[in-house]
Order: C-alpha cells, then sequence, then structure tokens
C-alpha cells in the first residue's frame, strides 16, 4: 500500500481537482434560475405591485444580481442553504432535514443489491461463458437495461401489489414499503453491473498470464483469486461512481412513483412551485454525495489495483 503522506497527497489532490467543479454547478444553477421565464410568486392571480416589491426585497432578489451570487456564495461557505421561497418559515435546511435519511436509505439499499447480485450474476456468467443460461441471463440483462424506470415501478406494482398482493405500493414505514422501490431502482444497475463482470472476467480468462499460470500448475481456484479476480474486478469498481451518481438520480422518479418522503420528491415539487432555493440545496446535496461517492471509489481501486498504487506512490 502506498504511504500515508501518499494517500493524503492524493486525496487533497482529487479535492482540490472538485473545488472547480462543485463552483461551477453552483453557479451555472444560481444564475439559470435567475433567468428562467417565471418565478416563485407568479401564479394564476397576479400579485399587487406593493406585496410583491415587499417579498422581493425580503428575498433579497431586488439587489444586483452579482451581488445576490457573492451573498448565496457566503451563505453556502457558512452551511446556510437560505429560506424557502414557497413554504413561508422554513429554511432549506429544515426542509431537506427530515429527507436526507429516507433518500440515503433508498440509494444505499439499491446500490448494495445491484453490486451484490450484479457481480454473483457476472460471475456465474463469466464461468458459463457462451452457454444456454448465460445467453438467456444476457438477454435478460440487455431487457432491463432498455426499460426505464417510470415503465418498470408501475408493471411491479401491478404484478406485487395489485395482483399477487405481497408488498404495499406506498410510502417508506416498514420493510414490505421499502421493498418495490428498492428493487425498482437496482434493477437496472443489477443488470448493467452483471454484463460489466461478465465481460470483463471473461476477458481476464483469456489473457496470456492465466494460460502461463495453468501451465505452471496453478489451480483454478488459485488462478482466480491471484490472476483473474482483482484484474477483472477493477472496471467494476471504476463504474461504482457512476453507478452511484445514477442510483442517486433515479432517486427522483422512484421517490415520486411510490411516494416516498425523500429528497427526490421534494425536488419535484421545488420544481413545480419553482422554489429556487430548495432547488439550488438539494443539487449542492446531491452533487456532494456524488464527488464522495466517487472519491471513495477512486480509494477502493487504488487499495485493489497495483498499477494505480504505483502511481499514487510516485
Amino acid at each position: 500500500m502506498p504511504s500515508v503522506s501518499a494517500m493524503c497527497s492524493y486525496v487533497l489532490r482529487r479535492i482540490l481537482a472538485i473545488i472547480p467543479m462543485g463552483l461551477l454547478v453552483l453557479t451555472f444553477t444560481f444564475f439559470m434560475l435567475r433567468y428562467v421565464p417565471g418565478g416563485p410568486y407568479d401564479g394564476e392571480r397576479e400579485l399587487p405591485q406593493e406585496a410583491r416589491a415587499e417579498i422581493t426585497s425580503y428575498y433579497e432578489r431586488d439587489r444586483p444580481v452579482l451581488s445576490q451570487y457573492a451573498h448565496y456564495l457566503g451563505r453556502i461557505l457558512c452551511g446556510d442553504l437560505g429560506p424557502s421561497y414557497c413554504q413561508v418559515g422554513w429554511s432549506v435546511r429544515e426542509l431537506m432535514g427530515n429527507r436526507v435519511g429516507v433518500s440515503l436509505q433508498l440509494g444505499f439499499y439499491a446500490l448494495t443489491l445491484a453490486m451484490l447480485i450484479g457481480c454473483i450474476l457476472g460471475l456465474f456468467q463469466a464461468v458459463n461463458y457462451g452457454k444456454f443460461c448465460d445467453h438467456w441471463l444476457a438477454s435478460a440483462e440487455i431487457f432491463f437495461i432498455c426499460v426505464p424506470t417510470f415503465v418498470l415501478g408501475p408493471v411491479l406494482c401491478y404484478l406485487f401489489v395489485h395482483h399477487l398482493r405481497w408488498f404495499n405500493a406506498f410510502g417508506w414505514a416498514g420493510w414490505e414499503n421499502k421493498v418495490l422501490p428498492v428493487v425498482t431502482l437496482s434493477l437496472q444497475y443489477v443488470a448493467f453491473l452483471g454484463r460489466l463482470t461478465r465481460q470483463s472476467m471473461h476477458d481476464q480468462s483469456t489473457q496470456l498470464y492465466v494460460r502461463s499460470a495453468r501451465a505452471k500448475g496453478l489451480t483454478e481456484g488459485q488462478i482466480f483469486r491471484r490472476h483473474i479476480f482483482p484484474n477483472g474486478i477493477s472496471p467494476v469498481v471504476a463504474y461504482l461512481g457512476s453507478t452511484c451518481a445514477g442510483v442517486l438520480s433515479g432517486t427522483f422518479v422512484v421517490e415520486n412513483l411510490f411516494n416516498i418522503p425523500g429528497l427526490g420528491r421534494l425536488f419535484i415539487q421545488a420544481i413545480t412551485n419553482r422554489d429556487y432555493s430548495v432547488i439550488s440545496g438539494i443539487l449542492l446535496v446531491y452533487v456532494a454525495l456524488i464527488v464522495v461517492c466517487n472519491l471513495v471509489s477512486d480509494l477502493v481501486l487504488v487499495a485493489i489495483d497495483p498499477r494505480i498504487r504505483l502511481r499514487v506512490s510516485k
């Protein structure tokens, strides 16, 4: 393993590289929400000019845009996401506080299920590469990759809630409410990780160093543990960052399909109500989560891939 100083230097470089990206996302979100048509106070009934001016002054939207942007960045650095424009008396942090845990649970369960089932499925296919069961599973994986979540969710609800009556369809109270949302969110990534693991393991098993290991008299189990698995799992681990991003963004659809009180549902409500401060706050949290997931994925790669460890140690 690389030394502690080398690892700290590597993590610090990654964090410093992330800061400009985060600033770019914040800047783009701020100005996009300021210049899109409509606003949080536009409705079927027109507000009187005096009331609109008072509300605009209260939320400091009467100041120059650059001044608003500087004030917004200052608040973010202090951990203040500002007040909600549509839910009077509530701050963005208070609105998100009770929902972050729900979205994190949904994403964690779905990601764990996708990793376990996908990798096991891919290993089984790699061992049986080219056989009937491999072709059948590969066809099923392509199907689940192509079917979008907003189609798969209602179909699963019809089968397991309306027809079989095994689970509940809405809420997040007990395990019977969590099964269908987790399965709906994870199935696409189960299929993709299964295909990726299958192909990666098969490619490694055909390499010359594997043939050399067999010629030296190593057993198939030793070859798999020492050579095929460590090299074949690296592309899967590298893809986990993108998988985390997909799972987190997928919570927007799943939470609305199953009426789950998480950040995704709050985000859709904020877009409908044009609650700009809530939209900005949720986007900031999701960007931070995606950045952390990618950083963890890179650190795991450093731990399992000697080639990357060598580059980090330099």
